[in-house]
């Protein structure tokens, strides 16, 4: 029987298991050690379980796909472990062989209709080897809820937004970082949004963190953090602009602070918090703004991206198309959240050419999974597929009561109901008789 956790897979050679195996079944039985490794797989995985278990049917299926012949041989199987969302089978590729050959849409389809699965995901785990992923179950496919965060700290490196497929935190690193989100509508631009709000909410609270939120498509969308958990809210292509500007000189007075004292690296303070601008589609200010107010708004956001990080500036910007007129600095973002496209051109422009090769396939996501997405870092070439949090209107509530700043209490704190204010107290005190 198949070990559940892994199964160890021979690397005899391919003519002779072949010619075992036709000499077996010259009885017209089936070979019973394929029988065997089968017993006790989820009956999705049976098909598939039988085929990389037995040389022979791999002997047919290499020629079939046109990964492999009797001329020039056969890929090798090394390793097949089964997963909560199926079954991961390690391969050794021939020479000659690189990811692409194998990450193909084209290759991903027919090996998914070979192994009975419903997809195959290819990745490359060290030269000379690939990973196929038979998926069978999603472990994406439920919502999950946004928590509610301790109100006494938050790493802003480490911000909990919502999960990964492995059933993991998926944590984003806001401090020292620029995040680009782009999805199609009711791809779940919002939920990240708000997740992220969530996961930073502490230290909001704290004094540590202003938010300067610039939202073109009215303020409906986060119009209920007004005056409270947003630092600087706008709306308006004027008031984005504005907000913007003034984000840009502060930025300029910091880094001159900064090195007339000799900081070399931020940290946030009560006194010098980490500013994070986010600007919600900003895309839409073209419908309504004029050619220069939306490239002085590109401008500003391009410098704040460049010179940003260093002192505490950090720039979220979400966008429904991440076309280069949209978004020209898209490339300065070191990371890039894909939700879901339209088409296969989106991802690219997000995540880089060939990045459906290397993982990536936001436009594959289904419309019934708002919040899922690909999320690609600087510095590495693979790609995690995760789910943010699920926010509803009453956890939006609940993140604005919960981590607005207290507001600074002007009212009368003492009785002044006698206090004249013609009273200067410069009046000569009678004398008593």
């Amino acid at each position: 029987m198949i070990s559940p956790d892994l199964l160890l897979m021979g690397g005899s050679a391919a003519v002779s298991a072949f010619t075992l195996w036709r000499w077996r079944r010259l009885d017209g039985g089936t070979t019973p050690a394929v029988a065997e490794e089968t017993a006790g797989v989820p009956v999705e995985l049976g098909p598939a379980v039988s085929i990389v278990t037995d040389s022979a049917q791999l002997a047919v299926m290499w020629p079939a796909l046109g990964l492999g012949s009797w001329e020039t041989g056969f890929p090798t199987i090394t390793a097949a472990t089964l997963t909560e969302a199926g079954m991961l089978v390690e391969v050794q590729i021939l020479g000659g062989q690189s990811l692409q050959h194998w990450a193909n849409d084209a290759t991903r389809e027919v090996l998914a209709a070979y192994f009975a699965v419903p997809e195959v995901r290819v990745t490359s785990p060290h030269p000379g080897f690939v990973h196929l992923e038979l998926r069978t179950v999603d472990t994406l496919a439920e919502s999950v809820p946004v928590t509610s965060l301790l109100a006494y700290g938050v790493d802003l490196e480490a911000v909990p937004v919502g999960v990964t497929e492995d059933h993991d935190v998926w944590r984003l690193r806001v401090m020292y970082s620029h995040i680009l989100i782009a999805g199609a509508t009711n791809s779940g631009k919002g939920s990240v949004l708000w997740s992220i709000v969530n996961g930073l909410g502490p230290a909001i609270k704290a004094g540590l963190v202003d938010i300067l939120l610039g939202d073109p498509k009215g303020g409906m969308e986060f119009g209920a953090g007004e005056d409270r958990l947003w630092t600087d809210f706008q709306w308006t292509a004027t008031g984005i602009i504005t907000m913007l500007t003034s984000a840009e000189a502060e930025m300029q007075e910091r880094a001159a602070r900064f090195k007339a004292a000799g900081i070399r690296k931020f940290t946030p303070s009560a006194d010098e918090p980490l500013k994070v601008v986010i600007i919600d589609e900003y895309a839409a200010l073209s419908a309504f703004a004029t050619r220069e107010q939306v490239t002085e708004g590109l401008r500003l956001i391009g410098l704040l991206l460049t010179q940003g990080r260093a002192v505490g500036y950090s720039v979220i910007v979400a966008i429904q198309d991440p076309s280069k007129d949209n978004m020209p600095n898209r490339q300065l973002f070191s990371t890039r959240i894909g939700l879901r496209f339209d088409e296969s051109g989106q991802t690219s422009m997000v995540h880089g050419k060939e990045a459906a090769d290397r993982g990536s396939r936001c436009h594959m996501i289904s419309e019934a999974t708002p919040g899922v997405a690909y999320v690609g870092q600087d510095g590495t070439k693979d790609f995690r597929r995760v789910r943010a949090f699920w926010v509803s209107d009453t956890d939006i509530d609940r993140i604005v009561d919960t981590y607005s700043p207290a507001l600074p209490d002007l009212s009368p704190q003492a009785d002044y109901s006698g206090f004249d204010p013609d009273d200067l107290g410069d009046e000569p005190t009678p004398v008593a008789a």
